[in-house]
């Protein structure tokens, strides 16, 4: 499969990637998000150079940046594979993510600029137009609000750490019939309302998908006595 066809699959990549190994880095990203490159799967530097028509140099450093963000795993000589979907793993992403996206929320409702008003907005209408259709999806509307998020937010280091841990989030929410629940299109849409409002409600609606999401992830032990 080459990169043109790999690009067409996922149009939400962007468009303008001048950097061949960005090209490459996101097309295994979308992949990886997307299932189409499942969990286990084995992946191998010939066989994705000459899909992607690429040399080794920038699938080698994909796979590195992937590494670094948890969605894939490697042994030097023995293998390099997408990480497994690991559910213990999940639940600690997600309580990390609880507590730290309150506070990037509420620092970007301070600092919501023209851009990112007007990105959330297109973000949000779409929801609103295609409210029976798959463009955007619920999921990927809620990828793009969150970048756009942390663009605005002054503590880059807040922003980066979060940053690490959306790609493994996104996939559990691709990947699993909870996740999908969690971030309904009436949900997201409502979230991203409430950060073009600069409304600090957007904290608690994002909380609210995270916790009902730890409560599916962690049922309580036991039950009544």
């Amino acid at each position: 499969m080459t990169l043109e066809e790999l690009r067409a699959r996922f149009p939400s990549l962007a468009a303008d990637r001048r950097l061949l190994r960005n090209d490459v880095y996101a097309v295994l990203l979308a992949g990886i998000l997307g299932g189409d490159l499942a969990p286990g799967e084995r992946l191998k530097d010939g066989e994705l150079t000459e899909a992607l028509r690429v040399s080794r140099t920038p699938v080698r450093e994909a796979i590195g940046r992937l590494q670094q963000v948890g969605l894939i795993r490697t042994a030097p000589n023995r293998y390099t594979l997408v990480s497994p979907l690991d559910i213990g793993e999940i639940v600690q992403v997600v309580g990390v993510l609880r507590l730290l996206l309150p506070t990037a929320l509420r620092q970007a409702v301070q600092n919501v600029d023209v851009d990112t008003e007007l990105e959330l907005t297109v973000v949000a209408e779409r929801l609103e137009r295609d409210s029976d259709g798959a463009d955007p999806s619920p999921i990927d509307a809620f990828q793009r609000a969150i970048a756009a998020v942390l663009d605005t937010i002054p503590d880059r280091v807040l922003a980066e750490t979060i940053e690490t841990l959306i790609p493994r989030f996104v996939r559990y929410l691709t990947l699993s019939t909870e996740g999908a629940e969690a971030v309904s299109r009436a949900r997201i849409l409502e979230f991203v309302r409430a950060v073009v409002r600069s409304d600090e409600k957007a904290v608690d609606i994002l909380d609210g998908a995270l916790r009902e999401l730890s409560e599916v992830l962690s049922p309580p032990v036991g039950g009544a006595g």
